[in-house]
């Protein structure tokens, strides 16, 4: 027993110095770097691994776990960069990948109608689910969409607030698959930025990743200075790709954990894919997880706000 412990902490601690080694050599290589996205589980991982070496005296794993966990603990847990709205929220919004293979879709509609959004930005649309959620349009009349015939994925804004398309993409062009639009609402206009970039395990299309979160910072250069980002990014918040973002478009976020894939595995083992960023005068007054309604990724909701001295 002695000896298949020593040999079951020797095997974490190598895997654990391996993924964290290809997730800083490789962080701009979407399949060598995919690891980075697994960083709350490293961190787990390392601290459980250190039990074991520090019970049985193996100071040399244990240091090594330790290094792990420190390494994660500063990516994962660096301080927000965006302070709380103090006053009302301008709006809540509502982000959810449906998952194109979603035969629940009354389920979703019902899930995302009761918490009632002035915006809902939806992704993974097939052209049935398009149809299947027009109910919604009583709440939200204003609509964009990216939907084609033949694609699963497609995306759509729903919103209280009138709408004016400034961008799109399918996923098949140079640009991303993204939605961006220009929102009326009281005190000005607002520019919102649905984005949806590829999963880094579709492999014959990873390579276009670094490609399109360049494009995602390219367009919000060409949107105004108050803008929202949001969407399923298939991406850590930590990873190289949406720092880099973040620090290329002038994007800010409340830095939170909010595992949202997959729902069957509990909340410790989950990815944090789905994300919100300001910029400008506005903040983020509150963001949380909404429930499960059927699809493998839970919805994440928003409420955007402005401090009370940014004006109007």
């Amino acid at each position: 027993m002695t000896a298949l412990l020593q040999l079951f902490t020797w095997l974490l601690t190598g895997f654990l110095l391996l993924a964290t080694a290809l997730a800083i050599l490789f962080a701009r290589r979407p399949l060598l770097g995919v690891a980075q996205h697994w960083g709350l589980q490293l961190w787990w991982l390392a601290l459980l691994g250190a039990l074991p070496a520090l019970w049985r005296g193996d100071w040399i794993c244990f240091a090594l776990c330790l290094a792990v966990a420190a390494w994660w603990s500063v990516m994962l847990f660096r301080r927000p960069r965006r302070a709380a709205a103090d006053g009302a929220p301008l709006l809540r919004i509502v982000s959810a990948n449906l998952l194109h293979a979603n035969d629940a879709l009354d389920r979703a509609g019902a899930a995302i109608a009761a918490l009632q959004p002035d915006v809902a930005v939806l992704c993974e649309v097939t052209p049935g689910a398009r149809a299947a959620l027009r109910a919604l349009e009583a709440r939200l009349p204003h609509a964009l969409d990216t939907c084609a015939p033949d694609s699963l994925y497609g995306i759509v804004i729903l919103s209280r607030f009138p709408l004016t398309e400034r961008s799109r993409g399918i996923g098949e062009d140079p640009t991303p698959r993204h939605l961006a639009a220009d929102l009326a609402i009281a005190g000005g206009t607002v520019s919102l930025l649905a984005i949806h970039p590829t999963n880094p395990l579709r492999l014959p299309r990873a390579h276009r990743i670094p490609g399109e979160f360049a494009a995602v910072a390219d367009l919000c250069r060409t949107l105004r200075e108050d803008l929202i980002v949001i969407g399923d990014c298939n991406a850590a918040g930590w990873s190289s790709y949406l720092r880099g973002l973040e620090r290329a478009a002038g994007l800010a976020n409340d830095g939170g954990l909010r595992p949202s894939w997959p729902v069957w595995l509990p909340a410790p083992l989950r990815l944090p894919l789905d994300h919100v960023w300001v910029r400008g005068r506005l903040t983020l007054a509150r963001v949380w997880p909404g429930p499960a309604y059927g699809s493998d990724h839970l919805p994440l909701v928003a409420e955007i706000g402005r401090p009370r001295d940014a004006g109007s």
